[in-house]
């Protein structure tokens, strides 16, 4: 057996427990709608509640697909699997949920919100940076987390304080989603100065994300040696 082949079954068994929960795939799909949907196409909020919304959804998936994977990871350990196996393999699901929720919503917000955004393609790119930074933020709430309710209320404030806190505070850029919305005002000319900043701000916030969540979920998952 390859080195990649455990990533490649925890990837496909990751899948196969996310697609039985019809549920949480529905709500994966219509939450961002409903964030966006709920603000009139003209404020320009509506483009903060939609990106929020795909984080939301995103990280959700992650959050939830790592708790219920706490009883299989000690055997897929014993059957030979490294913890870094086991998050590389849920990386590959949650990065592709995550892009493919970003092609099903950019349209729309390409859309019903071309009046408001003076770069489109910095939009798009905002939105796939949320998806990149929401993913370890999940994967990363879930390994300190004991419990769904815990994590699912560290979820609510992580991003409840990112859409209510000034983006130009010391706060506001210390959040991991700071970067993809500081993108997303510059797409519509609500921040001057470049894009980068916020570029580099979101991919140092996921892999601050994957470094903790790698760390956590260590401690969790533990093979006594004799």
């Amino acid at each position: 057996m390859t080195a990649l082949a455990p990533t490649l079954v925890v990837a496909e068994m990751q899948a196969r427990d996310l697609l039985r929960r019809r549920a949480v795939m529905t709500l994966f799909v219509l939450l961002p709608a409903a964030f966006y949907y709920s603000v009139p196409a003209d404020e320009a909020y509506s483009l903060l509640a939609g990106s929020m919304g795909v984080s939301w959804a995103v990280a959700a998936a992650g959050l939830f697909g790592l708790l219920g994977w706490r009883r299989a990871e000690p055997r897929l350990a014993l059957a030979g699997a490294s913890s870094h196996q086991g998050l590389a393999g849920r990386l590959v699901v949650l990065f592709a949920l995550g892009l493919g929720l970003v092609l099903l919503f950019a349209p729309q917000l390409l859309w019903r919100s071309s009046a408001l955004l003076v770069e489109p393609v910095l939009a798009v790119l905002a939105l796939v940076l949320m998806a990149v930074v929401s993913v370890p933020l999940g994967l990363a709430i879930g390994a300190l987390v004991p419990r769904e309710l815990e994590g699912t209320l560290v979820l609510i404030g992580v991003v409840g304080v990112g859409m209510s806190v000034p983006p130009d505070t010391v706060v506001a850029r210390a959040l991991p989603l700071w970067g993809p919305l500081e993108v997303l005002q510059v797409a519509a000319a609500l921040q001057d100065g470049p894009a980068r900043h916020g570029v580099l701000h979101a991919l140092l916030s996921a892999v601050v994300l994957l470094v903790v969540a790698q760390l956590a979920w260590n401690r969790r998952v533990r093979i006594a040696r004799s």
